[in-house]
């Protein structure tokens, strides 16, 4: 797939222009003109950053203001902004001032008011936050906190959390609840109150130093009980959110929420480290770019690594780093160094677990990331994966690559060579079958393969990079670790990519000269080519447009059912065999099934027709849905629906059952036409492991148990017609 790389790289500049000028001359005429729509306006309230933004240009964005434009694109809603405190939005909220808010932790006392959505939005983390000059509240001495004043929000799940925490801990502390908000009340910290609880994207983290992590709960979107017919619409489109992207939120934290990390401070017994240590050594293999290698020149470090180190000395808040590359030969040289005290830790590591341990060595979350490609002879490209037997031809002192080997390719032979150069010679030979190489790498090889008629496969396995620290070293391994927090995605993948083209910069220029009539031969037939595919793209993407809306409309009707709005029995099945899996991994799991029946529904159909039998359904999916807002509810059959029950549903499905029962009863003493009354049978039954071989057991003993308490209720109903 490299074999090429000189001729695309420069053909693709020169091709740039030209494409560009097609394009506009090709496709706009045809771009087509979106009609607006319009649909219910919705009140939102509109709050603090990092929840909603405005730029300096007006445009808006922010965790909750993405999460509600995606909703807006299943519902059709439009929005209209109010402006305010979380706390006065949360009071217009419940006096149905506005229809909707988000970022609402559940409570109780809360749920009384509004109407909680079904699915969290995400999860917030609290903090203990202190002023930078406090001396007394110590990270590894929670004791010094009794009797000292800790302010918290007034009625918040903060507020409730902090009082478990304190308890958990046998602390004895002032609370303070206070009304403000979060910016209003952290400036009094050292003037009024010792410390703060609240979320970490609140607190500018230059200013107030987190101490404690004092737990974490679910938020919600909700909406006003006078705009509860809103309600359904909103689960629709999150439990659709989640079927497209379930980690939507998960990016949306890591977009508007992860620059907030706590990890940015080191602790005091890491600054006790860091001012007994000059400098933190880092042993690295020479000649490995992209990722790092010595300079001949200057003899200093490059490659990835020093963007790295560079933007990781200056990335925490309490501490700047310095770091000592010393180069090695081999990567196995540098962790005996490691081991015999002359270097702090080693890059590029990978290992396993089992082999760290061996090695008396612990591994830092990964830093760096590659994709990892066999060379292999271009005549065996097709079949290379399908050979049962493999000889993969390994650099003597590459201990990254054996050990890689040895966790992703255990049935290979392996034999050594003294450089890169004479493993691809083995390969071309027939005394190997591939070679090993990074994506990032390849560049520096690509030039020979193409002589030697070599070409890449991917071997579907990315390795990972770390640093390795000596085990017993564990106030920097933490330091290490949390700049492996603090250096950003973006910087790592700039570095690498740079560094990948800079050191085949010079192989590139001596092939485009000594190909010069085929470099332009080839570049007069590739825009030749491309023009036919411009003219054959614009007919594929009208298909391909229509197509698209089709599977679509396709994909609702597979997952949703499309009298009540809530998803069907595959997505039932989807469902189920998605939690089994996860139990199957290990993951402890708490849930229950609820199966429940509408009665009488075929005497319905019968005597007032089917139009009145569907308005019984969607009354009953109604009060199901209401009754049981936190769990995801499901039609699957006729005249019955489903209820998983994990978190707070799980925790309260006794207090649940109770008052769907009441409601029931409410509805059908009501009730003046038959149509009207819902009249459901409900089992419930609580997965165990130790009973139930799979979690269709547990589906299997949740109709039962409907099936008996229908039968109970059948009975009741005549012995009280008898009398």
């Amino acid at each position: 797939m490299y074999t090429k790389l000189a001729e695309h790289s420069i053909f693709k500049r020169i091709t740039a222009v030209l494409l560009c000028l097609v394009m506009m001359t090709v496709l706009m005429p045809q771009l087509p003109v979106r009609a607006q729509t319009t649909g219910r306006t919705v009140r939102v309230g509109w709050h603090e950053a990092p929840y909603f933004i405005t730029d300096e240009n007006g445009r808006h964005s922010g965790y909750t203001y993405d999460y509600q434009q995606k909703i807006a694109a299943y519902t059709g809603w439009n929005y209209e902004y109010v402006e305010g405190s979380w706390t006065e939005l949360l009071q217009m909220l419940k006096n149905g001032e506005i229809d909707m808010m988000g970022n609402i932790s559940y409570m109780e006392e809360r749920a009384k008011d509004i109407l909680y959505a079904s699915l969290p939005m995400g999860t917030e983390t609290y903090y203990l936050f202190v002023a930078p000059d406090n001396k007394e509240i110590q990270a590894d001495d929670t004791a010094s906190l009794n009797g000292k004043k800790i302010g918290v929000a007034k009625e918040s799940i903060q507020c409730a959390l902090f009082k478990e925490w304190t308890a958990s801990h046998g602390i004895d502390a002032e609370i303070v609840e206070m009304s403000g908000a979060a910016e209003e009340s952290l400036p009094m910290l050292g003037n009024g109150i010792d410390a703060y609880v609240t979320m970490d994207v609140y607190a500018n983290l230059k200013k107030y130093v987190p101490v404690w992590k004092i737990g974490s709960s679910d938020y919600f979107f909700a909406v006003s009980k006078k705009s509860s017919d809103l309600l359904n619409d909103l689960n629709y489109a999150m439990n659709r959110i989640q079927d497209e992207n379930k980690f939507f939120s998960q990016e949306l934290n890591e977009k508007y929420l992860r620059n907030s990390e706590t990890a940015l401070f080191l602790t005091d017994r890491e600054l006790e480290w860091l001012s007994a240590h000059s400098t933190i050594r880092v042993g690295y293999q020479d000649n490995h770019l992209a990722f790092c290698a010595k300079d001949p020149r200057t003899g200093e470090l490059t490659g990835a690594l020093k963007d790295y180190l560079d933007c990781a000395s200056t990335a925490l808040e309490n501490a700047q780093l310095r770091f000592e590359p010393v180069a090695y030969p081999t990567v196995s040289e540098a962790i005996e160094a490691l081991k015999k005290g002359e270097i702090d830790c080693v890059f590029p590591a990978n290992m396993s677990y089992s082999d760290s341990e061996s090695e008396g060595l612990v591994i830092t979350p990964a830093m760096m990331s590659t994709e990892m490609h066999a060379v292999v002879r271009s005549s065996d490209k097709k079949s290379f994966l399908q050979k049962k037997r493999v000889t993969a031809a390994v650099n003597q002192g590459n201990t990254n690559y054996v050990l890689f080997l040895k966790e992703n390719f255990p049935d290979w032979d392996m034999k050594y060579y003294e450089n890169t150069d004479a493993a691809l010679e083995a390969v071309a030979d027939k005394e190997a079958d591939c070679i090993i190489i990074s994506n990032y790498r390849f560049g520096n090889i690509s030039k020979k393969c193409e002589k030697l008629h070599l070409s890449t496969v991917y071997t579907g396995v990315n390795m990972d990079y770390y640093f390795a620290v000596r085990k017993g070293d564990t106030d920097l391994y933490s330091i290490l670790s949390r700049i492996t927090v603090a250096v950003p995605d973006a910087t790592i993948h700039t570095a690498l990519t740079y560094y990948s083209a800079e050191d085949v910069k010079t192989g590139i220029i001596d092939i485009i000269k000594d190909n010069m009539l085929i470099v332009m031969t080839v570049i007069s037939a590739v825009l030749l080519v491309i023009l036919l595919l411009l003219l054959r793209s614009i007919k594929a993407e009208r298909k391909a447009m229509a197509k698209e809306s089709m599977v679509k409309a396709l994909n609702r009707k597979v997952y949703v059912d499309a009298l009540t709005s809530v998803r069907n029995k595959g997505a039932f099945a989807d469902f189920i065999n998605d939690i089994q899996e996860r139990i199957e991994k290990g993951e402890i799991i708490e849930l229950a099934i609820g199966i429940l029946d509408c009665d009488g529904l075929k005497s319905v159909n019968d005597i007032h027709g089917h139009e009145k039998g569907d308005e019984y359904l969607k009354a009953a999916s109604r009060l199901i849905c209401r009754i049981f807002q936190h769990s995801p509810v499901f039609r699957i059959g006729g005249d019955e629906f489903a209820v998983v029950l994990q978190n707070i549903d799980f925790s309260n499905r006794d207090k649940l059952i109770e008052e769907f029962e009441a409601e029931k009863r409410a509805i059908c003493e009501a009730a003046k036409n038959p149509w009207e009354e819902v009249r459901v049978s409900a089992g419930i039954a609580v997965y165990d492991s130790k009973r139930d071989n799979t979690v269709n057991d547990t589906v299997r003993r949740a109709d039962e148990i409907m099936y008996a308490n229908k039968s109970a209720a059948k009975k009741a109903r005549e012995a009280q017609s008898e009398q």
